[in-house]
């Protein structure tokens, strides 16, 4: 796999801010700006939030052009990662191309009471409306390249058995009502020159270290530089993160930053496992593997 010389990473949407200007929710959506060994500058979005008047607020405080973004990833299907797909497409002056697994575009649905409670894609953030808005909608299992040094993940093998999808919301496959499998959780690889891959995560919900040892077989790649995102380790138990960590351990990580649906336990055990590595994530943050990143004192 080729390699990129940079990678300039700023988080637009998550559940923490620091920075007062901005606005927090529960989801995800990063700009990932990727420099080539050429001098040439390639931006993607990966994940579009929830609330797309917050991120919309966002991008405008942090005073953000993205009309040169020509790719969207979209790591899953679930509203808080799909918010406003349609916005981005129409901020952008180039062709944009959004690249999901097809299962991504699935009705999603959590049962309470008898009545169906929508988790899927929000209404007029879908296929078709992203068409209208004039983007080119790629549904694909397989890892892509999107640009040189740059793959998405396609659909994560699941090989660990602690991380055990534990998703109780319903989806339609073949006209029939079923759990959600959530085949379509997918991640971001970036190849950094020197360094090793960089993984983002939008929830993990296929898990984070079948997310990670699918990158290294992906790409053929031996180190992991690191990884930035969710990891769902949101009310994990104690068996799953203990785990977790020590598989983590593996790996000379240079940058640990989880994120959105980590929650505050699993980021303080991260922080503990790996101090010199981690790097507290939130709306604003910005981290550019060119520069060493400054972590606030809060």
């Amino acid at each position: 796999m080729q390699t990129v010389k940079s990678a300039k990473v700023t988080t637009l949407v998550d559940n923490v801010v620091y920075d007062g200007r901005l606005l927090g929710q529960f989801g995800f959506s990063t700009l990932v700006e990727v420099r080539s060994h050429d001098g040439k500058k390639h931006s993607i979005i990966f994940d579009t939030g929830f609330k797309k008047g917050g991120l919309l607020y966002n991008i405008k405080a942090l005073k953000l052009n993205l009309s040169s973004v020509k790719f969207i990833v979209l790591s899953h299907g679930h509203i808080d990662h799909t918010g406003a797909t349609v916005e981005l497409v129409r901020k952008s002056e180039q062709k944009v191309n959004v690249i999901a697994h097809p299962h991504a575009f699935l009705p999603r649905f959590f049962v309470k009471k008898g009545k169906r409670e929508h988790h899927g894609i929000p209404l007029k953030e879908r296929k078709r409306d992203i068409q209208r808005a004039g983007a080119q909608v790629i549904e694909t299992t397989l890892p892509m390249e999107i640009i040189p040094g740059v793959t998405t993940s396609g659909e994560i093998k699941r090989v660990n058995k602690f991380e055990k999808v534990r998703w109780k919301a319903k989806t339609i496959i073949n006209g029939k009502q079923v759990r959600d499998p959530l085949l379509d959780d997918q991640a971001l690889f970036l190849n950094l020159k020197a360094k090793g891959l960089l993984v983002l995560c939008g929830c993990a919900h296929a898990g984070l270290i079948n997310t990670i040892e699918h990158a290294l077989n992906v790409t053929k790649e031996k180190k992991v530089y690191g990884f930035i995102g969710g990891t769902h380790l949101i009310g994990s138990k104690e068996d799953r993160l203990k785990e977790t960590i020590k598989k983590l351990g593996d790996h000379d990580f240079k940058l640990v930053s989880p994120a959105h649906c980590t929650a505050h336990k699993s980021i303080a055990r991260l922080n503990q496992a790996f101090p010199e590595a981690f790097v507290v994530n939130y709306a604003g943050r910005v981290i550019d593997t060119a520069r060493k990143v400054k972590t606030p004192v809060f």
